[in-house]
Order: structure tokens, then C-alpha cells, then sequence
């Protein structure tokens, strides 16, 4: 559907939009931070509004239904994202194509629990696309020119992405926010509003180091005691906790920062470059004298270890999620969450899943010690081994309570890990399961990475905060407020 039709629609329905202005309660008040993860119940995309606001409850719609938001103030740029319980891909979705399914965020810049800004992300004749629209005109965009205002992608976990240029928002101190997916056409559209319920708000989100500014109180619709928000404070800063000696890793984040811990030394990152893209995985040289990592694109960063070619201009059909290197350092493969496969230097190619319908996604890889082969990982646990790469056992059968987001291979190349994003472990051939990080904790799990005799691992979690089990040393990990979540944590060896 065109764009023009869109904000037609949108337009019609302002109704709904209103829901998010006056007579407002912020019921998600927190401390100031610069990143924010949200979860959503799982279920509940089970509400079809129709152009007056009002409801009908129908069956779930699973691809509507969200059940993680995230939003991080970084330098530069602003970044909200989306994840619902079966993603796919929009340019290629008929039902985002010719109707008028979208995303909607709402954005309170001022504290008023208004929404000052309103952000549309959709698909237009087969592309991706995202506009922003200010509250005195919703069928209008704003910052139109390249780079001005929002930027959508893609997430390597399939959520939905935009990035924003703060100036188009007059470079806010901090922000509330919220949003909702719209599925289907205006007028009897299936929507989740994330947080639940109308008019609420997560936040505030902030710049690195600095308050929000107070926020009004609110009075809830119908009348009643005005509500105050819990006083805000100044983001913590970052603390790394010691590691137990001759142990090290490094953690990722989305941004590109890099983490150093123990004996893994500092080559580098690209946290404080805005890039407008995402970095989804790390690799480090067998020596740990450098690493690489890599964004959703393909583009390779390098950091004391050499450029063996990425896929940057190469047309891709699914972003990539995950690298490997050879056991030699002097390669490495790349892989797409549709399980293409792209090798480099004296990487081979062994297979690959691209040319496969899937019935998930492709979350990560991992090499085989001899590097003659290589295991391809989705996210229902579905194992893919090609080369010399055994086979030792999947979850591709089993209802998983969250999906898995990595894996990691045993040091002799005769198992595996995977890991949930609840923090589940699952151990196949001669991995040991040491325990899991399954607990009440919301933030969702990003990866593990097992020690070097492989009598341990540790699990992180997108706030930087570690895990650690067997002979992984204890008190390792991130505390503070980030300028981006953690996506991966890679062991130097």
C-alpha cells in the first residue's frame, strides 16, 4: 500500500491517536537511563479496533503480537525497536504490502504525557520505510531530507527497527515512549499496545549523564487524584566487574562498544560513532591479538585482525546475524538469518540453508575445530551441520518457552550449547549442562560463550550483566546505565 494511503488512514483514525494525549497516567516511571528494554505479555494481539475505537476481542495474530520494545539515546541518534512472537520479513509479506499494517510509535518529549511526535513504520511498494509526523499535523511528515529524520531496519532477531535523528525531535533531553502494532486494514485493525493498556508510557529515556526534565503529574480519564511521577535520577555509571585471573572475554553492544574483561585486551570499537545500522555479532583471532565484528549489512569492522571481504555491497536477501572465524584466524564466514552463507579468506563453503524455507530463522553459527565445517542455528533450536560438522541433537521439536538467540560449540568439536532467551541452556554430546539462567528477570539473554577448557560458560543478558557456571569466574559483568543492549559475548582464548 502507498504511503499517501497511509496517512489517509492514519488521518481517519486520530481517534485512537488521541488515546495517547490528554488525560494520561504514566504507570512505567523509572529512573533515568539511557537504554530501556521492555517485555510485553505474549498473547494479548487479540483486540481488533475499528475507525471510532471501538474494540472486539478476536483470536491472537501472532505477528502482531509484541513481546519485547526496546529504545536507547545514544550520540546522534535515537533507536526504538520492536520484537513480536512470529516476526518476519514486511518488504516481502503481502499483508504489509497491500494493506495498512504498520507499526506506530509515540513519542512525550516534553513530560507532559502528551505524545509530541508520532513515528509510522511500514512498507511502501515493497520497501521498507518510516516517517515522522508532529502532533499538530499526523498526516504530514517531518525531516524528510536523507539522514534528518527515522531510519528503519531490520533487527538480526527479526525485530523492527527505526533510527532516529534527535534534531528531528529538537534534541530532547530525555523522552517517554510507547507504541502499538497495527495489523490489517484501518477500520478493523488488530492491535498490542506496548505498555498495555491506553495511554501509558515507558521512560524516561535520557542522554548519557544528563535528568530528564520533571514530568507533570497526570490525571487518569474520568477524574480522580492527580498521579506523580517517581522522582527521576542520573543514569549510573558503567561499572566492569573483576574476572578471576587468566579468564577474559569481551561483550558487544549494538552500537559497536566494546567490553574488555580479564586478560582480553582493548583493540577498539566504533560506540561512539553514530552508524545508523546495527552491529549483530563478534569474533575474535584464535590468539585474541584482534577481532572483527559485524553489522546487520555485513560491513566488517576490524580491530588488530585483517579485512578478508564482507557482503556491505552485496544485494542481501535476510540480514546477517552471525560470524565465525577459522581456526587459522585468516578467514571467516558470515551468516544470514535466512542461513546464507558468505565465506572469506580461508573460510570454505560447506552448505547453506538459503535456499530453504525454514520454519525459523537462522539465530547464529558456530566452526568446527578443524574449521572443515560449521553448525547453522535457528531460533526453535533447529540444527543445521554441514562439512565435517556432526549432528548431536536440536530442540527443533520441542515448544520452547522463549527462543534460542546462540549457540556455542564444546572445545573438542563433539557438542554444543544452545542458548534461550530466558537464559534456558541446552547441552548436546559432550557439553555439560553446568545451569541455566533461567529466572524472573526481565531482560532477555544475548548470548553465551563457554570457557576455555570448557568446563564452564557464561550467559549475558542485553544490560551487560553475566552469568557465570562451572569454572567461569565469578563476579564478571556490566552494571550502569548503556548506550545500547549488549548482542554478544565472544571468550578470549
Amino acid at each position: 500500500m502507498s504511503r499517501r494511503h497511509r496517512w489517509a488512514a492514519v488521518a481517519s483514525g486520530l481517534a485512537l491517536l488521541t488515546a495517547y494525549g490528554a488525560g494520561t497516567v504514566l504507570l512505567h516511571a523509572q529512573a533515568a537511563t539511557s537504554s530501556q528494554v521492555a517485555n510485553d505479555p505474549a498473547g494479548d494481539a487479540n483486540t481488533q479496533v475499528d475507525s471510532n475505537g471501538g474494540t472486539t476481542v478476536v483470536q491472537n495474530q501472532p505477528q502482531a503480537d509484541v513481546v519485547s520494545a526496546t529504545a536507547s539515546y545514544q550520540s546522534g541518534a535515537i533507536v526504538l525497536s520492536v520484537h513480536t512472537a512470529q516476526p518476519d520479513n514486511p518488504a516481502s509479506d503481502p499483508q504489509w504490502n497491500n494493506t495498512d499494517t504498520a507499526i506506530s510509535w509515540f513519542i512525550d518529549t516534553t513530560g507532559d504525557k502528551q505524545f509530541d511526535y508520532h513515528i509510522l513504520w511500514g512498507v511502501d511498494s515493497g520497501k521498507l520505510y518510516s516517517d515522522v509526523m508532529a502532533k499538530a499535523d499526523d498526516n504530514t511528515p517531518i525531516c524528510t531530507g536523507a539522514g534528518q529524520g527515522a531510519t528503519p531496519s531490520l533487527g538480526s532477531d527479526g525485530s523492527y527497527v527505526v533510527t532516529i535523528n534527535p534534531k528531528c525531535f529538537g534534541n530532547p533531553a530525555a523522552f517517554y515512549w510507547g507504541g502499538r502494532t497495527e495489523w490489517g486494514n484501518a477500520g478493523a485493525q488488530i492491535m498490542d499496545r506496548f505498555p498495555d493498556g491506553d495511554s501509558n508510557y515507558f521512560g524516561p529515556v535520557s542522554t548519557p549523564g544528563s535528568t530528564p526534565p520533571p514530568t507533570a503529574p497526570g490525571t487518569p480519564g474520568g477524574g480522580g487524584t492527580p498521579v506523580t511521577t517517581p522522582p527521576t535520577t542520573a543514569p549510573r555509571p558503567i561499572v566492569a566487574a573483576p574476572v578471576a585471573s587468566n579468564q577474559g572475554f569481551w561483550l558487544l553492544g549494538r552500537d559497536g562498544g566494546v567490553f574488555s574483561f580479564g586478560t582480553a585486551p582493548f583493540y577498539g570499537s566504533v560506540g561512539n560513532i553514530p552508524l545508523g545500522r546495527q552491529i549483530v555479532a563478534m569474533a575474535a583471532k584464535p590468539d585474541s591479538t584482534g577481532y572483527w565484528f559485524v553489522d546487520s549489512t555485513g560491513e566488517i569492522y576490524v580491530y588488530k585482525a585483517p579485512f578478508w571481504g564482507s557482503t556491505a555491497s552485496v544485494p542481501l536477501s535476510k540480514p546477517i546475524v552471525g560470524m565465525a572465524p577459522t581456526p587459522s584466524g585468516q578467514g571467516y564466514w558470515l551468516v544470514a538469518s535466512d542461513g546464507g552463507i558468505f565465506a572469506f579468506g580461508d573460510a570454505h563453503f560447506y552448505g547453506s540453508t538459503g535456499s530453504i524455507a525454514l520454519n525459523k530463522p537462522i539465530v547464529g553459527m558456530a566452526a568446527t575445530p578443524s574449521g572443515k565445517g560449521y553448525w547453522l542455528v535457528a531460533s526453535d533450536g533447529g540444527i543445521f551441520a554441514f562439512g565435517d560438522a556432526p549432528f548431536y541433537g536440536s530442540t527443533g521439536s520441542l515448544t520452547l518457552n522463549q527462543p534460542i538467540v546462540g549457540m556455542a560449540p564444546s572445545p573438542s568439536g563433539k557438542g554444543y550449547w544452545f542458548v534461550a532467551s530466558d537464559g534456558g541452556i541446552f547441552a548436546f554430546g559432550d557439553a555439560a549442562f553446568l545451569g541455566s539462567a533461567v529466572s524472573d528477570n526481565p531482560v532477555p539473554v544475548v548470548g553465551m560463550a563457554p570457557t576455555k577448557a570448557g568446563f564452564g560458560y557464561r550467559v549475558v543478558r542485553a544490560d551487560g550483566s553475566v552469568a557465570p557456571y562451572g569454572n567461569a569466574g565469578a563476579g564478571s559483568g556490566l552494571t550502569g546505565s548503556l548506550a545500547a543492549p549488549v548482542v554478544a559475548i565472544v571468550t578470549a582464548f
